[in-house]
């Protein structure tokens, strides 16, 4: 369905961007990229495990080596489904959901704009497969806006287009971090709101609300069994329709903590 991958676009991003800053006093993409890894050099320095929990989900992570540079690699544990888990490695050089080399060569800086009355530098990429792969071709571009005095990402917009005849047409995920917090030197934004601004076709809404009734009509027991099996989805169908962002929440951050065994 839909839902499920633009929230799945929209998590990779936010796992992505949850460590480094850029500089208030950037004024080219190489400078604000060159910054920006800096930044993130030395918090993978010092962080060898950070354990994040939100109120979604449990993002492991830890460092290993790979092609004789640092890298995290992560396994994220949806809250309300054991079997429903993410593995991926994120190199130094994939932090903000951009290769630092190719974000060089294809992104451009776009000045400055007031996003809820914080000056923001922004970057824009044009061509976000050319930058991050993982983007998918459908995606046309990509915006990030950075706090200048903060030097931490504010919002990023990912726009896509229509995904061909009879699908639903062009949708953009715009991510808000908020509520930014330092544990043991590892920063990260403990409020995320993720803006799913998707043309659902009518077919696919009216499929929603067949599902949303059907779990309305279910007895009490049974429904809470079916609301535990689907665990968030129920929710995001709710947000989807009603236009509310879906927020995920930091409940705590654990850094260099051992990982539970059976988790990698």
């Amino acid at each position: 369905m839909l839902h499920r991958r633009s929230l799945a676009v929209a998590l990779s991003l936010v796992f992505s961007l949850l460590l480094g800053a850029l500089p208030a006093s950037a004024q080219s993409v190489a400078s604000v990229v060159d910054d920006m890894q800096s930044v993130y050099d030395r918090q993978i320095e010092t962080v060898d495990t950070y354990i994040v929990e939100t109120n979604l989900y449990t993002a492991y992570n830890q460092k290993v080596m790979q092609d004789g540079r640092p890298t995290y690699r992560t396994q994220t544990q949806m809250k309300g489904s054991e079997a429903s888990s993410v593995t991926a490695n994120t190199t130094p050089s994939a932090a903000y959901g951009m290769q630092f080399d190719r974000l060089r060569q294809h992104a451009t800086y776009a000045g400055t704009n007031t996003i809820d009355g914080l000056r923001c530098h922004v970057l824009r990429v044009d061509d976000p497969s050319a930058v991050n792969p993982d983007m998918g071709k459908n995606a046309t571009s990509m915006t990030y806006y950075v706090d200048a005095e903060r030097h931490v990402p504010v919002r990023m917009v990912t726009e896509t287009a229509a995904s061909g005849q009879g699908g639903p047409g062009p949708s953009s995920v715009a991510i808000r971090f908020r509520n930014y917090q330092t544990t043991d030197g590892l920063t990260l934004p403990h409020r995320m709101e993720i803006h799913l601004n998707a043309n659902i076709s009518d077919e696919q809404r009216q499929q929603m609300r067949r599902v949303m009734k059907k779990m309305e009509q279910l007895p009490e027991q049974q429904r809470k069994q079916m609301e535990e099996m689907m665990g968030d989805q129920m929710e995001m169908m709710r947000q989807m329709m009603s236009g509310d962002p879906i927020a995920i929440e930091v409940q705590s951050v654990q850094v260099n903590a051992d990982v539970p065994d059976g988790v990698f």
